[in-house]
């Protein structure tokens, strides 16, 4: 295995220094003045090109205009890098450093009579650089109308994407049908690296402190790495931008009568010739959430978040630095935790949750706090027709749990976790050769995870080191109106494993992966306004640390890793007091074939935008009820980690039409199939379809500047893709009976059926005066009572009821 290492190396090597001597016959343009610079200008709100925009270089004499088409052209320069000064009559100007390493620009110009701002893209604008890849991004003023929500709500605005949820704090993504380490984030340019094995554990991350975020749609594991089976999420701070000169930024207000939250942010952003700066801080505080009929006791949450970077840029080299920490505390519903086998029935059928009290602040047990920390330094350094990027991050991330448990113990975590993790990449963006436009990369971590002594239980997890080093090679090349994209990947990772079993005794395992990954795809332009995406790529993950020695009791279920239960002589699973390995019980990579392909139609009038999706897992894990189990702190749900092979496909769809300058409409749904092919049964927690209409309004009113209105109704469907139902009453007379449940039939069962469908409505009122952006927005107006199919708290409680949500922002 590591023989084959040191060959890639050289393959990487040779590759590298081929291209840098190819790259080096490349004449300087400075010496003849022959430096170009091109680009496009278009309205940052019609996306329609701006033609006689006015495009200057600063500090000179040369200037041009933009054709009807939006384009324009500087050739015949003597200099590498110049501020770009953009403008036009009825729009914000822009300031712009730009070089001639970057690829051409596209300016998006705001109106003047709207809170957007003009923004600069270099090159592509898809975050991956796979033009292949279907991507959807957030930003502006759809980002901001949403900084009091989680990431995960957040990113469920776009088609194809829902949430696994813990309650109404813990919110987890779901791409596809996918969560957690099949879901990869990359946040502020690093891979996010938590404890994001548990589905109880939601992103460190607040969306607060997002400039924008992109989501990925496909397996891009060739330029990431693992995990990235079902998509990617990219997070981006606010840009760094040289040669703004004034201090500039930005601060918000919201408040939220469901919860009698307050959420508070500050941005503020300056840039100079060959320096810039950026300082951010967010806060959240929140008291006990409601649904529509009761108090959800224990729901508050707490949240400060704060981010400070700084960038370095001179002639061929740029740098920049990052650091940012978030820190929550985040109450669970005091419901979800019960005393005997008969109240956890009741509570199972009961309509208002065990333990309901009045509003408060106060945060109890079942709570988590978890904190994480982010240095990252960013460099690249340009040549005459090639780049080489690198970067270099550390995170430190803690989590501790605290249950309900009985004297002294209550004061003291569950689960007590501290991970540091180091990540470096490096990739080198060669010349073009032969009409080839390329990457080739490397990338390795570094991991260390401890539980902290203290917690008075055993383990959940044990503790473990990660060493993981991948290589790839991303290449694309244009044909007419045909982009192809073939990529290349290769990943070893070893782990080193250190635990305690039942009897506290210390066990020890070395474990080594390995796997192959590549892609192909096409771009192709069928018209002035249509576009086709097509994508295929592979994806691996090895299993993650939970499903294979995951013991004992962890929030409200108990659950048990592939290692860590057997079957016994009547079918039945039972926990393990030996821990297993790969010889007594072998588990496979999960490995990933996904099938993405995108349909694209924009005019003026109307967009329109269909994926269609097919994802092939084999060896695919997941956690699956096996029965109930009898504890000190009372009965609770037992899962188990299993593994066969999956199938995930779907559609997703959106329709535009914009009736008028001021009127719009918005269709959006998505459907999702997923099926265990080996044993024809369904899962646990596959998001229901859901299909949305959204009607919007917009103009000048009443004096102010921008006067906006949007009303949404959303239909989110029954899961009739759902296991069979055991209930906890069942189980127990079974066992009274001395009957098994499961020697007969192993096929998955869920404790209730899966809720009945639900329709939701929305309003949000939003007004602009100067640089002042007022808002006020009602959620769930019907005040519904309702439970979420992939809601893991579905057992014990209705979901959230009526939110009216005041916001007040000022930009300057």
């Amino acid at each position: 295995m590591i023989s084959r290492i040191p060959k890639t190396l050289i393959f990487a090597a040779l590759l590298l220094t081929h291209i840098s001597t190819f790259s080096q016959e490349k004449k300087d343009c400075a010496t003849d003045c022959s430096c170009i610079i091109s680009g496009v200008i278009m309205d940052a709100s019609t996306h329609e090109p701006v033609p006689y925009a006015t495009v200057q270089i600063k500090n000179s004499e040369k200037g041009v205009l933009t054709d009807e088409a939006g384009k324009f052209l500087f050739n015949k320069l003597c200099e590498k890098e110049f501020d770009i000064f953009i403008s036009h009559l009825g729009y914000k100007s822009v300031i712009h450093h730009h070089d001639i390493y970057h690829p051409d620009l596209v300016v998006k110009l705001a109106p003047s009579d709207v809170i957007l701002e003009s923004i600069v893209i270099e090159g592509s604008s898809i975050e991956t650089g796979l033009e292949s890849m279907t991507e959807s991004k957030i930003s502006g003023k759809d980002l901001e109308s949403m900084q009091n929500e989680s990431l995960g709500d957040v990113l469920s605005n776009i088609t194809g994407v829902s949430t696994l949820k813990t309650g109404q704090n813990v919110v987890k993504p779901m791409i596809h049908g996918l969560h957690g380490s099949r879901v990869l984030i990359i946040n502020n340019g690093v891979r996010h690296e938590g404890q994001g094995w548990g589905q109880e554990h939601a992103p460190e991350i607040d969306a607060a402190m997002a400039d924008n975020i992109a989501l990925v749609k496909g397996a891009a594991s060739v330029k990431y790495g693992p995990d990235a089976m079902g998509g990617v999420i990219i997070i981006n701070p606010p840009k760094m931008e040289l040669s703004t000169g004034h201090l500039h930024g930005a601060a918000g207000i919201t408040t939220a009568t469901n919860g009698r939250s307050i959420n508070t942010d500050l941005l503020l952003q300056q840039g100079y010739k060959n320096f810039a700066w950026m300082g951010q801080v967010a806060g959240l505080y929140q008291g006990d959430l409601s649904a529509p009929d009761h108090i959800l006791t224990n729901t508050g949450a707490r949240e400060l978040s704060y981010m400070f970077g700084s960038r370095y840029h001179h002639k061929k080299l740029d740098l920049t630095i990052l650091y940012s920490h978030v820190e929550q505390t985040l109450g669970i519903l005091r419901g979800s935790v019960v005393g005997n086998l008969n109240d956890l029935d009741i509570a199972l059928k009961a309509k208002e949750p065990f333990f309901t009290e009045s509003f408060s602040y106060d945060i109890n047990n079942p709570r988590q706090e978890v904190s994480h920390d982010l240095v990252r330094l960013k460099g690249h350094y340009n040549f005459k027709d090639h780049q080489l990027n690198f970067q270099y991050g550390f995170q430190a991330n803690t989590r501790q749990e605290f249950d309900v448990r009985r004297g002294s113990n209550n004061e003291r975590p569950a689960i007590d976790l501290e991970l540091f993790t180091h990540t470096f990449d490096l990739d080198w963006q060669h010349a073009q050769i032969s009409g080839w436009n390329g990457t080739v990369g490397t990338q390795w971590l570094y991991q260390d995870n401890n539980n902290i002594p203290g917690t008075n239980t055993i383990p959940f997890v044990p503790n473990y080191n990660n060493n993981r080093f991948g290589i790839y090679i991303i290449e694309s090349k244009a044909l007419g109106s045909l982009d192809f994209e073939l990529g290349l990947r290769y990943d070893y990772q070893s782990s080193s494993i250190r635990g305690r079993d039942t009897e506290n005794d210390i066990y020890k395992q070395d474990l080594n992966y390995q796997s192959i990954t590549g892609l192909v795809g096409v771009n192709a332009q069928l018209g002035k306004n249509t576009s086709f995406r097509s994508n295929f790529g592979t994806a691996w993950r090895p299993p993650n640390i939970a499903e294979l020695y995951s013991y004992g009791k962890h929030e409200f279920t108990i659950d048990f890793g592939l290692w860590r239960h057997s079957t016994d002589e009547f079918g039945t699973p039972i926990s393990s007091t030996d821990v297993l390995d790969q010889n007594q019980k072998p588990v496979d990579n999960e490995l990933g074939f996904k099938w993405v392909n995108t349909f694209n139609h924009t005019t003026k009038e109307q967009s329109l935008e269909v994926t269609a999706h097919f994802n092939y897992l084999k060896g695919y894990i997941y956690s699956k009820p096996a029965g109930i189990a009898a504890t000190v702190r009372g009965p609770f749900p037992f899962y188990i980690y299993d593994q066969t092979d999956a199938v995930f496909f779907g559609l997703d769809a959106s329709y535009i039409y914009r009736h008028s300058t001021i009127w719009e409409s918005q269709i959006k749904g998505s459907y999702l199939h997923a099926r265990d092919v080996n044993n024809d049964d369904f899962f646990i927690g596959i998001p229901p379809n859901r299909i949305s209409y959204e009607l919007s309004h917009s103009k000048s009113l009443l004096g102010l500047d921008e006067f906006s209105a949007a009303f949404e109704t959303s239909y989110t469907f029954e899961q009739f893709n759902s296991p069979r139902v055991i209930t906890v009453a069942e189980i127990n007379d079974a066992q009274l009976n001395g009957e098994n449940l499961f020697q007969q039939d192993r096929s998955n069962f869920d404790f209730l059926p899966a809720p009945s469908g639900y329709l939701l409505m929305n309003l949000k009122l939003q007004g602009i005066v100067n640089q002042f952006v007022f808002g006020v927005e009602f959620k769930n107006i019907l005040n519904y009572s309702y439970r979420d199919y992939t809601n893991r708290l579905r057992y014990f409680a209705d979901e959230t009821g009526f939110n009216m949500l005041i916001s007040a922002r000022y930009k300057f």
